[in-house]
């Protein structure tokens, strides 16, 4: 009898863990508090000429330049119209912004709250657990890249 390995969740080592709980187009997503730093307003976000359409522009964070990718854009390819918060993330040794159309809360999740049709026990739709700093990474490179 074979069975085919599974890829482990990033979450499956973090029972009861806080997320912050965001939206994205239609989606309401779950996101591991432990990867954001702080929630800010899109106050001061300009678009970098030339960059990607997954890139929504930088801002300047007390002193530091962030760039800031557009979740929506990440996770459909389709650029979101206004981003109303930018949830900056610990990305290695600096910041990266994303910019979400909202911020919910922060809730606790355990499992059973992350299975699909739990959303209503939260007072909102299914939500559904995103690797934040994985999706960014991936395409981070390209955005780097163009940057120097």
């Amino acid at each position: 009898m074979s069975t085919t390995p599974t890829e482990p969740s990033p979450f499956d080592d973090e029972p009861d863990a806080q997320w912050l709980v965001v939206r994205s187009g239609g989606d309401i997503l779950g996101i591991p508090i432990a990867q954001v730093r702080e929630v800010v307003r899109p106050v001061g976000l300009r678009p970098v000429p030339g960059a990607p359409s997954i890139q929504a522009g930088i801002v300047n964070v007390r002193g530091a330049i962030v760039t800031v990718l557009d979740l929506q854009a990440l996770r459909t390819g389709v650029r979101a119209v206004t981003p109303g918060s930018i949830v900056l993330l610990s990305y290695g040794t600096r910041m990266l912004g994303l910019a979400v159309d909202a911020v919910h809360d922060v809730r606790v999740m355990d499992d059973e709250a992350k299975a699909p049709g739990a959303g209503a026990a939260l007072d909102l739709p299914d939500v559904m657990p995103l690797d934040a700093v994985a999706l960014c990474a991936r395409h981070m490179h390209s955005v780097e890249e163009r940057e120097r």
